[in-house]
C-alpha cells in the first residue's frame, strides 16, 4: 500500500487510500461459519441414513433380517462413521485455523484484485524514472498480462455474492473483459513510449482500485476508458450457438443411455433412440433460447453442411 501510494503521489494521481484500506481489512469468522455449515449438512445426512437403516432393519422393512443377513449392527457401524467424520473434521478445522492465524486472516474475496492493481501502480512509477532500464517496462507489461485471471475470478465472485443471476454474471464478465483489454492496450504502448504508457497504466490501476474498493463492480473503469466491444461475425456466432446446443444434447443423450443400460434396455433400442433424440434435443434447445425461426435456420444449416448444396 505504501509503495502504491508513493507511486500515485509521484504521478499526481488520486488514490483513495482510506476506502482501499477499509476494503482490504481482514475478515474474521468466515472459516468457522463455513465449516459449521458443512458439518451440519453432513451430520444431518448421516443421521438420516442411520434412521433410515434402523427403520429398514425392522420386521417388514426393506432390510428385514433373514437367516443369512443380520443388520442389528447398523446403528453401531453408522455411529462409528459419524464419530470418525466429526473427529477428522475437528482436526482439519484446527489445522486450518492455526494456518490462517499464522498467515493472517483472509480479506473479502471481491477486494482481492486490489492487490495486483496496487502492485501495478507501484511498478509503473519506476518505469518513468531517469536512467531506468527497459527491463522495468517488461516487468510492468508482465504484470498486466497476469491481471486477467484475478479480474475474471473477481467477476465470478461478485456475481455469486449478488445472487448469481445470469444477466448480472454476463454483464460483469463482459465489463471486466473490456477492463482487461484496456490494460492490455495501454501495455502494448510500452515498447514505443514507455513513460506515456506507464502513466496511462497507473491511471487505469488507480481508477480500478478506487472503484473496486468503493463497490462499483459494474463500473470498474469509466466507459470512455474502455475499448469498443468487438462483435462476432454472423457465421462465428451461429457456430457457437450450434456447438453449444450440440454439446448439451450429446451430453444429455449419453447420460440417459448410461442410466437406461443398467436397467436392461437392449442396445438395439438405445442406438435408434439416441439417433432420433439428438437432433430433436438440439432443435428444442435452440428454439427455447433463440425462437423457432432461428432454430429452424440453424438446424437447416447443419443439414446443408452434409449436402452438396450450399448451407441455407
Amino acid at each position: 500500500m505504501a509503495a502504491a501510494q508513493a507511486g500515485a503521489l509521484e504521478w499526481g494521481i488520486e488514490l483513495d487510500t482510506a476506502v482501499i484500506r477499509s476494503a482490504l481489512a481482514y475478515e474474521r469468522g468466515l472459516l468457522p461459519l463455513m465449516t459449521f455449515k458443512v458439518a451440519a449438512v453432513v451430520n444431518v445426512l448421516l443421521v438420516t441414513l442411520i434412521a433410515g437403516n434402523r427403520g429398514a432393519c425392522r420386521t417388514g422393512g426393506y432390510l428385514e433380517p433373514t437367516p443369512t443377513a443380520d443388520c442389528t449392527g447398523v446403528w453401531t457401524s453408522w455411529s462409528i462413521q459419524l464419530a470418525s467424520f466429526n473427529t477428522l473434521l475437528a482436526f482439519v478445522i484446527v489445522i486450518v485455523l492455526l494456518n490462517s492465524a499464522a498467515e493472517g486472516w483472509s480479506i473479502p474475496r471481491c477486494s482481492r484484485p486490489i492487490y495486483p492493481l496496487l502492485s501495478l501502480l507501484a511498478v509503473s512509477a519506476t518505469v518513468a524514472r531517469p536512467a531506468t532500464k527497459y527491463t522495468e517496462a517488461i516487468k510492468l507489461s508482465q504484470k498486466v498480462s497476469h491481471l486477467g485471471l484475478p479480474l475474471r475470478t473477481f467477476a465470478g465472485h461478485a456475481a455469486s455474492d449478488f445472487g448469481n443471476r445470469r444477466a448480472l454474471r454476463r454483464e460483469l464478465a463482459t465489463h471486466l473483459n473490456r477492463v482487461d483489454a484496456a490494460f492490455i492496450k495501454a501495455a502494448d504502448q510500452l515498447a514505443g513510449d514507455r513513460t506515456l504508457a506507464a502513466r496511462r497504466l497507473a491511471e487505469l490501476a488507480a481508477g480500478a482500485a478506487n472503484s473496486i474498493a468503493a463497490g462499483r463492480f459494474t463500473a470498474v473503469l469509466p466507459a470512455e476508458a474502455l475499448p469498443e466491444e468487438i462483435s462476432l461475425e454472423p457465421d462465428r456466432l451461429d457456430g457457437r450457438r450450434l456447438a453449444k446446443a450440440c454439446l448439451w444434447s450429446a451430453g444429455t443423450v449419453i447420460l440417459v443411455c448410461v442410466a437406461l443400460s443398467p436397467l436392461g434396455t437392449p442396445v438395439e433400442l438405445l442406438v435408434p433412440l439416441a439417433v432420433v433424440a439428438f437432433p430433436i434435443l438440439v432443435y428444442t434447445l435452440l428454439a427455447s433460447r433463440f425462437g423457432l425461426s432461428e432454430a429452424t435456420r440453424l438446424t437447416r444449416s447443419i443439414g446443408g453442411f452434409f449436402s452438396t448444396s450450399p448451407p441455407l
